[in-house]
């Protein structure tokens, strides 16, 4: 009698402990309200492109970003959809082409400066960002680390402008700036796993308006990101 309970008892434990994770898993309903990644803040370097002859970029170009991006997923699981946010960033480009603004006229003025004119010579532009992402991630709403990749692009509305000029005695700054191109298009990609994730920014439009001259040569540039980004909520 003793043994036959003892078997009945073994049996009767045997489907439990046979259960593998993946069974668990199957069992996992999703949770139809469950959001992901819906507020973001990155920081990145930036690579000027397409310059012309004489303009070279100097010092260490950089970008902070922060903002809400709107998480709409399109299937069952969760794991596929689309992000529509805003948010803001500030961009600052260190490179040798100085601006000034003429006292008499009001006319702007440009200088490609030497390696030992200055200390730092920048622009500095604040921007509203409108970004539009394709979503594909490993997640589910009991699990806070996974993969992700989110691409798409983001549109970009420049408020404020200003150009900082400084020597060993000069400290020069001009704000409101109306020579930077005010709507850009770039092209956004975010891959990775866990809190922290690789982000690539590659510009579109030119950072100048059109039609802006140095010796007869169109100033034009773009710009590339390199940098990390990290989502929560």
């Amino acid at each position: 009698m003793k043994k036959l309970l003892f078997i009945l008892l073994t049996l009767s434990l045997l489907p439990t402990y046979s259960q593998s994770d993946t069974k668990i898993d199957s069992l996992y309903k999703p949770d139809k309200y469950y959001l992901e990644d819906q507020l973001y803040f990155g920081i990145s370097y930036i690579i000027l492109k397409n310059l012309p002859d004489g303009i070279a970029q100097n010092g260490f170009s950089n970008s902070i970003k922060f903002g809400f991006i709107r998480d709409i997923p399109i299937n069952e699981k969760r794991n596929l959809g689309f992000g529509i946010g805003l948010g803001y960033s500030r961009d600052v480009y260190y490179h040798n082409l100085r601006v000034s603004v003429d006292e008499s006229t009001g006319n702007l003025q440009y200088q490609i400066l030497n390696a030992g004119d200055f200390k730092t010579n920048s622009f500095t532009i604040h921007k509203i960002d409108l970004p539009f992402e394709i979503r594909i991630r490993g997640s589910r709403s009991n699990k806070f680390k996974f993969w992700r990749v989110y691409s798409g692009i983001i549109t970009s509305y420049d408020f404020s402008a200003e150009s900082q000029f400084t020597t060993s005695n000069v400290n020069v700054t001009y704000k409101n700036l109306k020579i930077i191109n005010p709507i850009k298009f770039g092209l956004n990609i975010s891959a990775g796993y866990g809190l922290w994730n690789f982000n690539f920014y590659y510009g579109l439009s030119n950072i100048m308006k059109k039609g802006l001259k140095y010796n007869d040569l169109d100033i034009k540039m773009n710009d590339m990101h390199f940098g990390v980004i990290y989502y929560f909520l």
